[in-house]
């Protein structure tokens, strides 16, 4: 598929971001308790409550969705500007999934690398991850999206 992007924001963004985000919409679906416990690394996590199943199985929806909007932008829009918001959007949610992550697990568990489990390195290490990756990308590390030539049209 086209892309705007140069080939390592889109090979991040728009292949490797979109399979995680269907790996983490098929998680619940998958295992639904580990799932849950796996949110904050603890040793012992409690039983999940009702409220627990339906949240899991809609943070799993929401994977999907933004599955479907990353593929639906970075694949076939020719507008910089529409994927430099859609990424700018990206970045925002990113600090605010690890926020909400630190504020599920506290500060001692969120400071004890060591203990973090798989969910909880892509929670915050992917995200903290591809943050970092946009913020390069709106520096011009990677280079500028680049609208595509239209035939006759004068630049």
């Amino acid at each position: 598929m086209p892309t705007i992007l140069p080939p390592w924001p889109h090979l991040l963004f728009g292949v490797l971001e979109p399979l995680s985000l269907v790996l983490g919409s098929l998680a619940p679906i998958y295992d639904l308790d580990s799932f849950i416990a796996g949110q904050t690394p603890q040793a012992d996590p409690p039983s999940a409550h009702p409220s627990s199943l339906s949240l899991a199985y809609q943070l799993g929806n929401l994977y999907s969705l933004l599955f479907l909007v990353g593929v639906a932008v970075l694949h076939t829009s020719t507008e910089p500007k529409v994927v430099r918001n859609y990424l700018i959007a990206l970045a925002i949610a990113d600090v605010g999934h690890v926020y909400a992550t630190y504020l599920g697990m506290g500060w001692a568990a969120f400071a004890d690398f060591g203990a973090w489990n798989a969910l909880t390195w892509g929670n915050i290490g992917a995200t903290a991850f591809l943050f970092i990756n946009r913020l390069a990308y709106f520096m011009g590390v990677f280079g500028t999206a680049k609208a595509p030539k239209v035939a006759g049209k004068r630049e």
